[in-house]
Formats: structure tokens, C-alpha cells, sequence
């Protein structure tokens, strides 16, 4: 194998593992918190965030 297609065959790679990894967070997206109004005389019924989950290659991130 030439350094040539070496090179190509590892950039290729590396191209298609970037385009397929996922990046971000599971779920709905989520509003701010001060973004949340409520008309006045009704209550407030935002939910607490859902607690992160840790994965192990988070501190990479």
C-alpha cells in the first residue's frame, strides 16, 4: 500500500467516524429558565431539569 492511499484510507475513516458520532444530548430540547412565563394567577408548573447522566468519555468533551 502507497503512503497515498495510506493517507486517504485514514482520512476517510476519520471523515465518515465524524459524521456518524453523535454530539450533544439525548432528548427534547429544552427553554431556558427565564424564558418560562406564566399569565398572571396561574401557577407556575415548570419541572426540575432531569439530572445529568455521566458517560465515561465526558471529561474528553
Amino acid at each position: 500500500m502507497t503512503s497515498r492511499s495510506f493517507l486517504t484510507t485514514i482520512l476517510m475513516a476519520v471523515a465518515i467516524a465524524g459524521a456518524v458520532s453523535a454530539c450533544g444530548r439525548k432528548g427534547p430540547l429544552e427553554p431556558p429558565p427565564a424564558s418560562v412565563t406564566s399569565t398572571p394567577g396561574e401557577p407556575n408548573q415548570a419541572t426540575p431539569p432531569a439530572p445529568d447522566k455521566r458517560f465515561i468519555l465526558d471529561p474528553l468533551i
